[in-house]
């Protein structure tokens, strides 16, 4: 099954963009991403600046290429379908009840990525800095800052109140009990799970060890996964969630500042924020392979990502499944 045959009958809601449509558009235009791509520049003091660097991603044809194949495959298409029709589930709710609360905690678990990923490979790589090659510092440098890049906004630096963006959505929809154990999602923590052994993996091996280089590259691999998943994502919800608000609480729409919290959490990640974060990771684990001298695989690319995105569908399937069990 090829991409057009696949965008030809991509189902839609309210004649909205699907997943699929968003995550095509962003592979069409990866060129001119990656030609855009950089690490910002930094004041060292009074008027002395580093200038920002471009990222340099090599096999960029290739990558894209990959990146089609990841997108029309029936494992990617299939996960694409439980979560489109778990966000469709969740717009119809007319009532907070147990399944909008499991939902509310089984989406937060697959989301974890930053803190048991991204966080981790940066905590691991400033761990080894100081035994690092001076040949190395270079490329382990930029592999750093593209991950600070990866990592920047979901810690909120510079965005306050970030932090509390989620639950500025679930208290508006009257979802505050969401975080009690009682509404856990076993597929969902399963997932969150995976995620944490990915961040910590080989991570007692000997820094030299290719086992250990592996896991890094590997972890980066799985944070390229996440942030092109989550783009498409949170495209496809950003086309609802402002209605959905309004509709289930009609206040909002005479607080401005109210509005603007409770879809935060959704419109503060969609467009290509999500996307960038995704390329920022895949110039970082090719800064680091080569820093390390282990080579960047792109089918092993397309490995990681498949694996991530059936174990994604996984969880969705089920906080579909969490959704529509209830009235």
């Amino acid at each position: 099954m090829n991409c057009s045959s696949i965008k030809s009958r991509s189902a839609t809601f309210n004649n909205n963009k699907s997943m699929h449509v968003f995550g095509e558009s962003f592979i069409d235009a990866l060129p001119t991403h990656l030609e855009h791509l950089k690490i910002p520049g930094r004041t060292l003091f009074g008027a002395l600046r580093r200038e920002h660097l471009l990222a340099q991603v090599e096999k960029a044809a290739e990558i894209q290429s990959a990146m089609y194949e990841v997108l029309c495959h029936p494992i990617t298409q299939e996960a694409q379908t439980y979560a489109e029709n778990t966000f469709k589930a969740f717009i119809k709710k007319n009532k907070t009840d147990a399944g909008v609360l499991s939902f509310f905690n089984g989406w937060n678990e697959t989301h974890k990525t930053t803190s048991l990923v991204s966080a981790k490979i940066i905590m691991r790589l400033s761990a080894d800095a100081l035994s690092v090659p001076t040949e190395s510092c270079a490329g382990y440098h930029k592999s750093m800052a593209h991950m600070y890049e990866v990592t920047k906004d979901d810690f909120g630096l510079g965005h306050k109140g970030h932090d509390g963006m989620y639950n500025y959505m679930a208290t508006a929809l009257g979802a505050r009990g969401w975080v009690d154990s009682q509404y856990s999602v076993r597929e969902c923590d399963e997932f969150s799970a995976f995620l944490y052994d990915v961040g910590v993996a080989e991570h007692k091996s000997p820094m030299y060890a290719i086992e250990y280089k592996q896991s890094i590259m590997d972890a980066m691999m799985v944070a390229v996964s996440s942030e092109l998943w989550n783009g498409r994502e949170y495209n496809f919800l950003a086309q609802y969630i402002e209605a959905k608000l309004l509709s289930f609480n009609p206040s909002l729409s005479r607080n401005v500042n109210g509005l603007r919290s409770a879809k935060g959490y959704v419109f503060g990640h969609a467009g290509e924020v999500e996307n960038k974060h995704g390329l920022h990771a895949l110039a970082a684990v090719q800064a680091y392979s080569g820093a390390v001298g282990l080579q960047f695989e792109i089918d092993r690319l397309k490995k990681v990502m498949l694996d991530y995105n059936k174990r994604i569908g996984k969880a969705y399937s089920a906080l579909h499944a969490a959704l529509t069990s209830t009235n």
